[in-house]
């Protein structure tokens, strides 16, 4: 009986609520956010032409929505030294798209365990970033994939979007074009949580683990996403 008590969402709890008093402490000495404390925004154009069948309804239909971008360092230490990449990407209402839709990525692997993996990128190297953890979709882990194609020094302004089904094979969806021009950062909040993609939840042990953190750094740090004065790198890649 004591046994049945242990479930992942029990077991995510712990980890999840010691995720949000680090990320409160790096809050309040960083004075802002406590992960990806600077980035860059642009407005993005999602070109869907799907093959196969993900189980988010929105991936599996050919079409075109207007995005909003903010691509950014975790660590604040990029680009100018090693760092986990991130790219936010919410999908404007327009169609079938009756809300606004997150969706959060970072630098792994692509490969059957790396993409579970958060990976260091050398400073100016831009490469693979997942979803890296799963939303159900028709009763499936659904995770997905950017990946840039083209290389460069600046953030890519055109990438493959992708999905799998937990370690299964990556399958190809869309084109997502970005446009960085005169692109600063603003105070902007993604939270694939509250702004779910159509058709998918979230694992109850995904929202046990991200739930605590997101709600201690809203609320220690509500002015997350703006840059400080003189540190905009807007041009330098970031």
């Amino acid at each position: 009986m004591a046994g049945s008590l242990v479930k992942p969402g029990l077991i995510a709890a712990v980890p999840g609520a010691l995720l949000a008093a680090v990320f409160g402490a790096v809050a309040i000495l960083r004075h802002g956010k406590p992960l990806h404390p600077e980035g860059r925004v642009g407005a993005g154009h999602l070109t869907l032409d799907p093959g196969g069948r993900s189980g988010c309804p929105l991936l599996d239909e050919p079409g075109d929505l207007d995005c909003l971008v903010r691509a950014s360092y975790a660590m604040g230490t990029g680009p100018e030294a090693p760092d986990i990449e991130g790219f936010a990407l919410r999908l404007l209402p327009e169609g079938q798209l009756e809300a606004p839709a997150d969706v959060l990525f970072a630098s792994t692997g692509s490969g059957r365990v790396g993409r579970f993996i958060l990976r260091l990128r050398r400073p100016r190297h831009h490469g693979v970033q997942t979803t890296l953890l799963p939303v159900q979709a028709s009763g499936r882990p659904l995770l997905l994939r950017l990946l840039p194609r083209s290389g460069g020094a600046g953030w890519p302004a055109d990438y493959d979007l992708a999905w799998a089904h937990g370690t299964g094979a990556w399958q190809r969806c869309g084109r997502l074009s970005v446009d960085w021009v005169g692109g600063t950062d603003e105070p902007l909040r993604f939270d694939p949580i509250a702004n779910q993609l159509p058709g998918t939840e979230e694992y109850r042990w995904v929202r046990w683990l991200r739930e605590p953190a997101y709600l201690s750094a809203r609320l220690l740090s509500p002015q997350a996403g703006t840059l400080r004065a003189g540190r905009s790198r807007a041009g330098a890649g970031s």
